[in-house]
């Protein structure tokens, strides 16, 4: 495939190959660098606590797998996701932190036609175990912010990526089944179980959107951004119209047999 036609399609997942400002993700694997990123993030965004700006952090990151899981599927191509090659746009204060993403190596590699469920799993032990799973970890023992909470981030993009953007290819059904029913747990970090499994659920049809909508299980904390919007699938919703967790930042009450 010519480089530009996969550059373009990808494109509007974010992929930018040309950012002026930007940091290497393998940085934020050293807690002192991670510590600082979240502090200038969390000034950036106005977010009210490095918790915050953690978990938007992975919602913004969950990008890097869409367009792998994208190019995946559409494409039968796998890209260097490793975070050694990943960059991400920088943080501007005063502006929404909608970051670019470009890989220092954008070399594609081809499905090579074999096994397809074998060469699939590689692409997810690439991004899940070894690019996703050490940064949530390092969150996680960093900030405390819950790993529950970090996956789900992840798991609404990709949920969308399929039911939305790739509803026309022809691996999309074999692989979004992989993706919530097939694969294991180990191929996405140190798990017996799938960890996205947990979240895929029938959606429900909400009045005051007049849409059908897969509720969340966790709270992204998105509302304690000064727009102080919560997300139309907010688990805490259902619940509350005062704009409050039940538990601050910790996971809902509502929520709290989930976890």
């Amino acid at each position: 495939m010519d480089k530009f036609l996969m550059e373009n399609q990808l494109k509007k997942y974010r992929f930018n190959p040309s950012l002026e400002y930007s940091f290497n993700v393998a940085d934020l694997m050293d807690e002192s660098f991670l510590k600082d990123f979240l502090k200038k993030l969390s000034i950036a965004i106005k977010a009210p606590s490095e918790k915050v700006a953690a978990s938007i952090f992975i919602k913004r990151y969950a990008f890097l797998a869409v367009m792998s899981l994208y190019s995946m599927t559409a494409l039968n191509k796998k890209l260097n996701i490793s975070l050694e090659n990943v960059k991400m746009e920088s943080a501007v204060q005063g502006k929404d932190w909608l970051p670019g993403i470009s890989l220092k190596d954008a070399a594609l590699q081809d499905w090579d036609g074999n096994d397809r469920t074998e060469w699939r799993a590689s692409v997810y032990k690439d991004l899940f175990a070894n690019s996703i799973y050490p940064l949530i970890s390092q969150l996680e023992k960093t900030v405390g912010i819950s790993k529950l909470i970090l996956w789900e981030n992840i798991a609404v993009y990709l949920f969308w990526l399929y039911e939305s953007e790739l509803k026309d290819f022809d691996h999309t059904g074999e692989d979004f089944h992989y993706l919530i029913s097939e694969a294991q747990g180990s191929l996405f970090g140190r798990y017996n179980i799938n960890p996205l499994q947990k979240y895929y659920a029938e959606k429900t049809y909400l009045q005051e959107f007049d849409a059908e909508v897969r509720v969340r299980k966790t709270c992204c904390f998105t509302y304690q951004l000064p727009a102080g919007k919560r997300c139309k699938t907010c688990p805490c919703t259902q619940i509350l119209k005062d704009r409050r967790c039940h538990d601050g930042e910790n996971i809902c009450e509502a929520v709290r047999s989930f976890a």
